[in-house]
């Protein structure tokens, strides 16, 4: 049921096209990057960032469900329980693209049908920075 749930939570973040018109930049101290309806994603959920010069040597996604319980996205795509510790944090493995953004695809469900709000973080590691942004899908 929560690896069900996490799936249409990644689907409200990302769209066919993208969750956001431009590219988003995440930051060291956690960029939020808005709310969006649950009715307005279609899968898969997308969300391109600017990596604005840097080179991400590993990349993570996490959610956090209504339940409150912290899920950690796997290279694969399914999710499972997290310690919400950093050093437990598992390389998802997305690429950087020719034009300098990195594309974190999430989840090919429809989030519209999953308990709401959930929170879906997603970032990279640059050396010893690590930086994030998050979305609340209602």
């Amino acid at each position: 049921m929560i690896n069900r749930v996490l799936g249409v939570v990644a689907v409200l973040l990302l769209t066919t096209q993208q969750a956001y018109a431009d590219p988003v930049m995440l930051t060291q101290s956690g960029t939020f990057l808005g709310r969006m309806p649950a009715g307005d994603a279609d899968s898969p959920l997308r969300v391109t960032v600017d990596l604005d010069g840097d080179i991400p040597v590993a990349t993570y996604a996490m959610a956090r469900f209504q339940n409150n319980a912290p899920q950690l996205r796997m290279p694969g795509g399914g999710w499972l329980p997290w310690t919400e510790n950093r050093a437990d944090l598992v390389d998802n493995g997305f690429q950087t693209n020719d034009d300098g953004t990195l594309t974190f695809e999430l989840i090919d469900d429809d989030l519209s049908i999953s308990f709401r709000p959930v929170v879906i973080t997603i970032a990279y590691s640059v050396g010893d920075d690590f930086k994030s942004g998050y979305v609340v899908i209602d």
